[in-house]
């Protein structure tokens, strides 16, 4: 385990990452666009006729797309070919969202959810590996972590209430169709951002070629590979949850607000806590925070369907909330830290990072139905509760035996 960092000052905070606050500020805009469509999406898709089981399909498809585009665009990433891929895949996802509303084919409307996926995806992986670029040797990761994924989470809070309003005053095609400025703009925002925060870490010459770069990828640090596990894990629990709770808490005797309290409580604390979270790794290290808010979520998740009173489902959401935002800052403060020099592997390790979220949101929904037709929504939640966290703790200890046997063999002498 690593040791414990003492989290910095809050002057220090400031005067080390001031470069990197309009960065921040672009990357919420970014989800702003993107979660407002997110939001809008099933309302509009039924409006055009979809049922239930195309919407989920439809739906499901951005998760996917966005998935396989992970890998490539985190190949294709370099300091000198930043611009395009987060610019481009900007402007694909502002396409996507202008012709959403002048369709009603199921086909086209899976097309243009794709594209947006692929879009979205190729432009966070620049913005991730180009944040790797410019960190601070003197700022601490789980600081710089906590605030860019803090206003990542801002800018996903923001969208349900822009959306929602805008979508209620205009109509959804005419929301969405707005809503391209916002990807259209962030073409612009997180490039500038970027050239503004010059890169701090000079990029080692790359001269593998593609196949020893996907070596390289499938070799990654241990701690890549274990922050990716973490994203899949709290993906897999907001799929099933998001997905499935709703109709529990229907059959359980809540309302439609009462539920609407639940997630907007979980949303809360998981963004907020981002910027806090610096105070927390003062007395434990990211590695260390990993299994304790790991057991904490999976707690929360079997404690939903366990008990009915509403306080404490509120306490059970808090936790998952609360959690969900630590693991997020602590997986990519690891990542930070253990990046290489190269910039394909911090292209590589940015992909295989966000492609836990991409897998879980794939899968989440997915497991989560299959386990409420054998065994009921309840047991799903109870069972998954366990099981989710048993899994993740099993895999992170065997990357925890690779990792001491590759620090083993690299300090054996020749």
């Amino acid at each position: 385990m690593r040791a414990i960092r003492k989290a910095p000052a809050p002057q220090e905070v400031l005067s080390s990452q001031r470069h990197l606050i309009p960065l921040y500020v672009a990357s919420g805009v970014l989800t702003l666009g993107e979660g407002g469509v997110l939001v809008l999406l099933a309302p509009y898709l039924a409006s055009r006729g979809l049922v239930e089981g195309a919407i989920g399909t439809v739906v499901s498809v951005y998760g996917i797309a966005s998935l396989v585009t992970r890998l490539p665009a985190g190949l294709a990433y370099a300091s000198r070919r930043a611009t395009p891929l987060i610019s481009g895949g900007c402007l694909i996802s502002a396409l996507a969202f202008m012709l959403l509303p002048v369709t009603s084919h199921p086909l086209l409307l899976g097309a243009l959810v794709a594209l947006d996926g692929v879009g979205f995806a190729a432009a966070t992986t620049g913005v991730m590996a180009g944040l790797m670029e410019r960190r601070p040797p003197e700022a601490d990761a789980g600081t710089v972590m906590g605030w860019y994924s803090g206003s990542i989470g801002v800018g996903y809070a923001v969208s349900g209430f822009v959306a929602g309003s805008v979508g209620d005053a205009l109509g959804v095609p005419t929301a969405i169709l707005l809503l391209a400025a916002v990807p259209a703009a962030a073409a612009f925002l997180l490039p500038a951002a970027l050239r503004a925060a010059r890169p701090l870490r000079a990029a080692a010459p790359e001269t593998a070629s593609l196949p020893g770069r996907l070596r390289a990828l499938v070799h990654a640090p241990a701690a890549v590979w274990l922050a990716f596990l973490v994203t899949l894990y709290i993906n897999l629990v907001s799929g099933v949850l998001f997905s499935f709770f709703p109709l529990h808490g229907l059959a359980i005797g809540l309302s439609l607000t009462q539920i609407g309290l639940l997630a907007g409580i979980h949303g809360a604390l998981a963004a907020t806590v981002r910027f806090f979270s610096g105070v927390i790794f003062r007395w434990i290290s990211y590695r260390g925070a990993l299994p304790v808010m790991v057991v904490a979520s999976g707690v929360g998740m079997a404690t939903l369907g366990s008990v009915r009173p509403f306080a404490v489902l509120v306490i059970a959401w808090a936790v998952i909330g609360f959690a969900r935002g630590i693991l997020r800052v602590a997986s990519g403060a690891l990542v930070l830290d253990e990046a290489a020099a190269g910039d394909s592997q911090r292209g590589g390790a940015s992909a295989i990072y966000l492609a836990g979220l991409d897998l879980g949101k794939v899968l989440g929904p997915l497991i989560g139905g299959l386990g409420a037709e054998v065994a009921g929504l309840a047991s799903t939640f109870i069972g998954l509760g366990v099981a989710f966290p048993a899994l993740f703790l099993g895999l992170a200890s065997f990357l925890e035996r690779r990792r001491k046997s590759a620090s083993g063999g690299a300090e054996s002498p020749a």
